[in-house]
């Protein structure tokens, strides 16, 4: 074994030069009068969770495109990617190729050159709230692209020949328009003049010298603010290893005539992957700590809060509670809000967030288990799989990582090399399943196997090596 293990860490790794993925901020963000991206006519690579859909008006069917977003939403933080060949769904999480241009000077990525999807039902960046006037402003540039929303706004103008209305909140009107619709055979719900909306939200476009917003579909426009069309959410947040932080569960705005004086919430999280604590109601809408139970496995919360004092917020995104969790694995661990009431009302509004833990350390770091069985051992006989995580700290100078891994048999005979790329995950953590095939794609045979993970600080040179083992069973009898 001392013998494998020396030639398994003298394997030696070539090097070189990979281009940076891209943020959507890294694309929109300028601060030229033009708007033009800074990356107008450059081929990149950007990552994105996609939020939306596009179909253009005239053209066939086949013209469509869709939009990306940064994890956090904001100004800059959208892109269009416009394509007749990918067609991802809302929460995939995506990274796609090709030229930025402006489009009539709206920033596009057109044409596309190559497209994955990295992961799939990732939550959406939480619509940003603006004045219907930030999109008429001198700097409305900022939302293009970008998932927002405006509350309590009145109709101005009815529908023209192109579906395009305006609503005001008393900054300036602003257009509402169908782009994210199919073309033939939509209409808007009945409106009026004066007619007022509590919440219309959508990706924002540029087209003929006006942004707009562009509802994705027409849950996005909300008639009349109720308890029961409250939204509720765990908010993303960044933690170090197995050092404990405060995530916040917040609430759109609850209003005083509703009189709501409870909450009822059920939350999972993965007990392999993040430790829960307890509640902290410090600088929160709650005014003392709720009830919480915990279960066996450690996997789901219940909390239940009463109270005499009424429960009120004239703004979104308040601090409800807080759930104080320990990250105990790399990566990313979702907190997901199962089920959420006011009162007796359920909400149909919930989305859940992540709980993000970069890889700080100098270090290369596996983590290798079934799904199923959260084991290292796996039978490809029936079709399983294993799961390999795998990560080192990101170069900061925004140099990419490279990373091999290899899969060798008892004897330190090479048999499979599943990864050699680089790492672009911000967090400095991606994975992969694994079939049980060699490099010509037979199964293996049962037994123990050896799962190397090389990676190389391209500015550097420097690298760092971890081993652990892979059991391939047999079916029991």
């Amino acid at each position: 074994m001392r013998a494998f293990l020396i030639f398994l860490f003298a394997l030696l790794l070539s090097t070189g030069l990979t281009a940076q993925v891209l943020t959507c901020y890294d694309v929109q963000y300028t601060e030229d009068p033009s708007g033009n991206s800074p990356y107008a006519g450059s081929v990149v690579t950007v990552e994105g969770v996609v939020v939306a859909e596009k179909y253009y008006t005239g053209t066939s069917a086949t013209s469509y495109g869709f939009f990306i977003s940064d994890p956090e939403g904001g100004p800059w933080s959208g892109l269009l990617i416009f394509t007749n060949q990918y067609h991802p769904q809302r929460g995939d999480w995506v990274r796609v190729t090709g030229t930025i241009v402006e489009w009539y000077g709206f920033t596009e990525m057109s044409p596309t050159t190559s497209f994955q999807v990295i992961s799939q039902g990732n939550p959406l960046p939480p619509p940003t709230l603006i004045n219907t006037g930030d999109l008429i402003a001198a700097d409305a540039e900022k939302w293009e692209g970008s998932f927002v929303k405006v509350q309590n706004v009145n109709v101005t103008n009815l529908p023209n020949n192109y579906l395009e209305f305006y609503v005001n909140d008393g900054t300036g009107a602003c257009q509402v328009d169908d782009q994210c619709f199919p073309r033939s055979g939509f209409s808007w719900p009945s409106l009026s003049v004066g007619q007022n909306w509590a919440r219309i939200q959508g990706v924002v476009d540029f087209s003929f010298d006006y942004y707009a917003i562009n509802p994705r579909d027409l849950e996005d426009m909300l008639l009349e603010d109720t308890v029961a069309n409250a939204t509720v959410r765990t908010e993303t947040t960044s933690a170090n290893i197995n050092e404990q932080v405060a995530m916040n569960v917040l609430t759109s705005r609850i209003l005083s005539q509703w009189g709501v004086a409870s909450y009822t919430a059920t939350i999972k999280i993965d007990p392999n992957k993040v430790l829960f604590h307890g509640l902290d109601f410090t600088g929160t809408m709650s005014a003392f700590l709720p009830n919480f139970t915990v279960s066996a496995a450690g996997d789901t919360i219940v909390i239940v809060y009463q109270s005499q004092e009424p429960i009120n917020s004239a703004t979104d995104d308040q601090i409800l509670i807080k759930l104080l969790l320990e990250p105990v694995s790399y990566g990313e661990a979702l907190v997901q809000i199962l089920s959420f009431a006011y009162d007796n009302t359920p909400l149909q509004g919930i989305s859940s967030g992540r709980l993000l833990t970069a890889i700080r350390r100098n270090i290369a770091w596996l983590n290798i288990a079934n799904p199923n069985n959260n084991k290292n051992i796996f039978n490809p006989a029936l079709n399983e799989k294993i799961t390999i995580e795998y990560g080192c700290k990101l170069v900061p100078t925004g140099v990419n990582t490279k990373a091999i891994i290899r899969i060798y048999d008892a004897q330190g005979r090479l048999v499979s090399t599943p990864v050699n790329k680089n790492i672009s995950n911000a967090l400095g953590v991606e994975s992969i399943q694994w079939d049980g095939r060699d490099t010509n794609m037979k199964l293996l045979p049962i037994g123990l196997y050896y799962c190397h993970l090389e990676v190389i600080d391209r500015a550097s040179g420097a690298k760092e090596i971890t081993v652990q083992p892979i059991v391939i069973k047999s079916v029991m009898k």
